[in-house]
């Protein structure tokens, strides 16, 4: 007996023994995965800090900046003996938690910055999370000017904050401190946000912005902050989205913010035009953006839809150089609705193509399994334009003269190139501008982005030059739908995808050389922008008839509408 116990002890000791090696050995490998990833900032203690260490019963401190109250429990922000640290330990760090809450009637304009209480460490070398109302903006490295937010706050409004803040991993740092305030200011910023509808996107659209040091886009996000700066219309920065190929798409859709988008597999830009009013004084063209809620230019409803707003494709339409048309240059190849249409630049025009089968080919992008990745379309176009079993709130049309004339006004106000004319396209590819006989892609500073809407990269292109664009446009003198017109069309499709007059006043505006309605053939289609050879003529507020029926001149471009769930 007394040897089973003894026999028992003795496992039982062997089983502890080994136990303890094994916690042992677990503890070690975790002290040596810790220091694979952190670099050592101060030797004595690796504790942080981000915020001073106050009783939690302690209430807000409340300070009162006119109609704005700032509160927080913590006076300051800090890194106490801090170390150099990996993003993804940074943001288990301790908040910083502030709210700001508006007392007027009013909305207001504000900003927040990081504003130096006793800091040696440099800004550059700070990296940040930013929640706001509980979610997570983004992670950041701090500016120079500390500014970590612009935006506006609605009358009586509060909004919470969080900052989680830590040492950059690479930086060189090895003794500092980091001690810093809020500031809060009350004014007129930059970031317009608050009077441009945001843009509504496609699960599958993905935001991009540019950096002009690598000539690259890179992802963006929808929330627009002042880190991350999507689009700014008072600085004529217009937002953009971008569509991926199929086997790239989870990848992007799943990738961080900054990431750089290959153009290879990029297959359609859209720039957002929102919802405004406009007024003219002589040549000077005045933008009031409002909400679908106000009465706004005709260009911004859709099938009885007062609409927030609508995406135009960046570029004409272009065909790939390995596709049956452009290989073959044959009418055959090109004159269906069956070509796969990308909005890219230095890509070859589509052509040979009637207005018809242009129209039935931007419809077809919503089609099932399209290569823009547009979900829950149906699978058969009907002649009229609508399309069978179609279970989405979006529609991908070819442009009406309305909505070209919506980007031309944007384009003649402050929030684009003005009065300047933009520069036309006078070669053979999408995205070319010609100054001085010379031609410059569309990304190339100073020349090439004078092509565009804004004078910048942010603006659409080819809406002067290129090749003459189709618009929707059936005039009470016209018909469209008619078997002598040479539009190609052989019935009438749906009237929201056509304008039903031609209104003047707005399409030739402010050009000496424009092109008046007596001049036009009542019985054609209606182009836009002009031709490469057209001469000083092409512009875009160029309006031209077209007789034949196909052509090497003629193209168009999308437009994509969202119909939001109300």
């Amino acid at each position: 007996m007394e040897k089973k116990v003894l026999k028992r002890r003795k496992t039982f000791v062997i089983f502890l023994i080994g136990f303890v090696i094994g916690i042992i050995g677990f503890a070690i490998s975790f002290v040596m995965y810790l220091k694979s990833d952190t670099k050592v900032f101060q030797k004595d203690d690796n504790k942080q800090n981000t915020h001073n260490n106050n009783d939690n019963n302690d209430k807000p401190k409340d300070v009162v900046l006119g109609d704005i109250v700032f509160s927080s429990i913590d006076s300051s922000l800090h890194l106490d003996k801090a170390i150099p640290t990996l993003d993804k330990f940074g943001v288990l760090s301790d908040p910083f938690n502030f709210a700001i809450k508006n007392t007027s009637r009013e909305a207001k304009n504000y900003s927040l910055k990081l504003v130096d209480d006793n800091s040696t460490i440099p800004n550059k070398e700070i990296r940040y999370e930013l929640i706001k109302n509980d979610k997570s903006l983004g992670i950041y490295t701090l500016s120079t000017d500390g500014v970590i937010d612009i935006a506006q706050i609605k009358s009586l409004e509060e909004i919470k904050y969080s900052i989680k803040i830590w040492l950059d991993y690479n930086s060189d740092i090895e003794v500092g401190t980091f001690n810093k305030k809020i500031a809060v200011a009350v004014e007129t910023v930059g970031i317009d946000e608050e009077f441009v509808n945001k843009p509504v996107l496609l699960n599958n659209m993905i935001p991009v912005i540019y950096d002009n040091e690598t000539n690259s886009w890179l992802k963006s996000d929808n929330k627009n902050t002042y880190s991350n700066e999507w689009y700014n219309y008072s600085k004529q920065k217009w937002a953009n989205v971008v569509t991926v190929t199929q086997e790239t798409r989870n990848n992007y859709i799943n990738s961080p913010v900054g990431t750089k988008i290959e153009l290879d597999d990029i297959n359609a830009f859209f720039v957002w035009i929102p919802r405004f009013t406009y007024s003219s004084f002589g040549s000077d063209i005045k933008i009031e953006f409002v909400d679908s809620t106000k009465e706004a230019y005709s260009a911004f409803k859709f099938n009885d839809n007062n609409i927030d707003g609508f995406w135009i494709s960046k570029f004409e339409s272009g065909l790939k150089v390995d596709s049956k048309c452009i290989e073959s240059s044959l009418t055959s190849e090109c004159n269906n609705s069956n070509n796969e249409l990308y909005f890219l630049p230095n890509y070859p025009f589509s052509n040979r193509i009637t207005m018809a089968n242009m129209f039935y080919a931007i419809r077809k992008m919503e089609l099932k399994n399209n290569i823009y990745g547009f979900e829950n379309g149906g699978n058969v176009l009907n002649n009229d334009g609508t399309i069978k079993k179609d279970n989405n709130n979006i529609d991908t049309h070819m442009i009406k003269n309305i909505e070209w004339q919506a980007v031309a006004l944007l384009s003649s106000s402050k929030y684009g190139i003005s009065n300047n004319k933009i520069v036309n396209n006078n070669g053979s590819y999408t995205g070319n501008s010609t100054i001085n006989e010379e031609t410059y892609d569309y990304n190339v500073l100073d020349n090439g982005v004078k092509a565009s809407t804004t004078g910048n990269i942010y603006g659409v292109y080819d809406m002067s030059g290129g090749k003459r664009e189709f618009v929707m446009l059936d005039n009470e003198e016209i018909n469209l739908f008619n078997k002598k017109s040479n539009s190609g069309f052989k019935t009438k499709v749906k009237e929201y995808y056509y304008d039903n007059n031609f209104n003047e006043s707005d399409t030739t505006k402010f050009y000496q050389d424009r092109i008046s309605k007596d001049n036009l053939i009542n019985s054609e289609p209606i182009t836009r922008g002009g031709y490469k050879n057209s001469g000083n003529i092409f512009n875009v507020y160029c309006a031209q008839d077209y007789i034949n029926k196909i052509s090497l001149e003629t193209n168009s471009r999308a437009s994509l509408v969202i119909i939001k769930e109300r």
